[in-house]
């Protein structure tokens, strides 16, 4: 999927690392700079570099959490929502392009593929869930409608 670069892309001047906090953060909202790092596999110093960074370049911002007063949480900012929305809306253009010119046996082979790997990942996660954890997955069929 990255063969064809969209403009914005290729206009962003953020490291990779810069990157996956932005998008971090604009999927699982506002958070602390320790849960930051723990999601992108990192120390509390290397995500609070990043989250100074980002706020460099204007696209985060460090606010009181509250519910507690202590700690802040790192949310983007409207430019870095306006951002990702951007990113993801050209993404999912280009494969509505894609898809919209496979066949219609190609289309039901990638379908019968997509409730493969949703079963095993459904499995994988019930059996990560404890007996009775009323927050397993829904099922794959759920995510296909």
């Amino acid at each position: 999927m990255t063969r064809t670069s969209d403009p914005d892309w290729l206009s962003l001047s953020l490291t990779m690392g810069q990157f996956k906090a932005m998008k971090t953060v604009a999927m699982f909202g506002p958070q602390p700079v320790g849960e930051l790092g723990r999601r992108l596999g990192l120390s509390e110093p290397a995500a609070s570099l990043l989250a100074d960074k980002l706020e460099e370049l204007g696209l985060a911002v460090r606010k009181r959490d509250p519910e507690d007063g202590r700690r802040s949480l790192v949310t983007l900012t409207p430019e870095a929502v306006e951002l990702a929305a951007t990113l993801l809306q050209g993404r999912r253009e280009q494969l509505e392009r894609w898809l919209g010119a496979l066949e219609t046996e190609e289309l039901e082979g990638l379908i019968r593929g997509f409730r493969g790997l949703l079963r095993v990942a459904d499995a994988e996660d019930a059996a990560a869930t404890p007996a009775g954890d009323a927050s397993a997955s829904p099922s794959a069929e759920a995510h296909l409608g």
